[in-house]
């Protein structure tokens, strides 16, 4: 990296300010089907970002190549970007760098085990899926992903970042079949230690869901309590992220503005977005503009606290940053993004929450690119159980639930204690006074 920053120090313009972002990613991933290795890809990519300021103009460029000549023409084409581009106040690089007490995880133990011990994961979620119920006939996929990381930031002003982390990923889509019926779904987990991965967990979830939306049944569009299944919970909040975000706020695209310290749900609702948490799948010592990563709560009992900002919609909105300048890699600039975006838990279990005389228990959401968080409306496809006193009464597929996610969060009844993280997003069971359900 030293060797990289010497090189635009060399050739940068005078009058402007630099920034250069260094990011390595190693890629693995095993796919299994019919407990067999299906698919085997490795691969590493290597790049560098560089961004220019000059005044309130900004200018951008990257490469895959280090050598000096490509350092030297990515610069150049950042600055001639940088020229082209308007000027915009919001547009600065961090002077100073904070110290951060959170670090970013690196499983070196994980990192070491054999290939043959990371194919024995999906081939064992394939096996114990069959095992679990005989009416699992089959599986689609099973996989798991592994990434190995590094990350090093330099800019004129003299910050210097650097760190390095592993993720992991397991899937698996199972097929459940009860005489001419059959049903596919699909679960997955993310962690960033590789022993964290609950392979048992992830089987369990997945032939629950696939077992319980054998064998449907017709039903008439009605009103009638909802209790969305943590997954399907957790879904819902990662569509409707976009309304927290300060680049939202700045487009004029969030219902929630002006709404800080309003009531916009239910005193059951808490939803927190934490960069700082331990062993978090998105937990960094800082953002992509080097602020340091923290725990933020967004929503407390249901008052909506605040935005969620980078250095940019910052100063665009003259607020502090809150550490949520999320950067994709190399080729992309930093915007303003969720870490671990999460509902923080209650204390009711699932089976107390479908003990209702009716209640509609969502296992499965589609379509959810179609949920629209500028005016909260939703409309999605929807599978489930239908649950009558505590029982299950009849499976519903391809009914729709809609609404508008304002009212859902004001008709939280209780929010339940089964709290589990999809990658980066985490949600228990909710359950919601009543939803719109249409007929299939």
């Amino acid at each position: 990296m030293e060797k990289i920053e010497g090189i635009v120090r060399k050739h940068i313009k005078a009058g402007y300010e630099y920034e250069v972002f260094f990011h390595r990613i190693k890629k693995k991933k095993i796919e299994v089907q019919e407990e067999r290795v299906e698919n085997l890809s490795a691969s590493e990519e290597v790049g560098v970002g560089i961004r220019v300021l000059k005044g309130n103009k900004l200018g951008f460029a990257y490469t895959t190549h280090i050598r000096e000549e490509d350092i030297k023409d990515c610069l150049e084409k950042a600055i001639e970007t940088c020229e082209l581009q308007p000027p915009d106040e919001g547009f600065a690089f961090l002077e100073k760098l904070e110290p951060s007490s959170v670090s970013s995880v690196f499983d070196k133990e994980g990192v070491q085990k054999s290939l043959e011990e990371k194919i024995n994961i999906p081939i064992t979620m394939e096996k114990r899926a069959k095992e679990i119920d005989g009416r699992i006939k089959g599986v689609r996929k099973s996989s798991l992903s592994e990434g190995i990381f590094e990350v090093h930031q330099r800019n004129s002003y003299g910050l210097e970042i650097n760190y390095s982390g592993t993720s992991y990923i397991a899937m698996i889509s199972a097929l459940a079949q009860d005489g001419s019926d059959a049903s596919i779904s699909w679960e997955y987990r993310g962690a960033r230690r590789l022993s964290d991965i609950d392979v048992e967990d992830i089987v369990k979830d997945v032939v629950f869901k696939s077992t319980s939306l054998l064998n449907p049944s017709e039903f008439e569009t009605k009103s009638i309590p909802v209790v969305l299944f943590r997954e399907s919970a957790a879904m819902l909040l990662e569509a409707f992220s976009p309304m927290f975000l300060g680049d939202s706020l700045v487009k004029g695209k969030t219902l929630l503005s002006g709404k800080e310290e309003e009531a916009v749900g239910s005193e059951a609702l808490t939803i927190i977005d934490d960069g700082s948490m331990d062993n978090g799948f998105a937990t960094y010592p800082y953002d992509g503009e080097g602020v340091p990563t923290r725990r933020n709560v967004v929503i407390e009992k249901g008052v909506f606290k605040g935005f969620l900002h980078s250095l940019y919609t910052s100063r665009k909105l003259e607020t502090s940053p809150t550490g949520n300048s999320e950067r994709g890699g190399f080729r992309t600039q930093p915007a303003t993004g969720i870490t671990n975006l999460y509902v923080e838990k209650g204390d009711k279990s699932l089976e107390e929450m479908l003990s209702l005389p009716e209640v509609f228990l969502v296992i499965d959401l589609m379509g959810l690119h179609t949920a629209d968080p500028i005016s909260g409306e939703f409309s999605l496809g929807a599978s489930g159980v239908l649950y009558r006193e505590g029982k299950p009464y009849k499976t519903l597929r391809g009914v729709t639930v809609a609404g508008n996610i304002l009212k859902l969060w004001n008709d939280i009844i209780s929010v339940g204690e089964d709290l589990k993280f999809f990658a980066n997003v985490g949600s228990p069971s909710i359950l919601v006074d009543r939803l719109t359900v249409g007929g299939s």
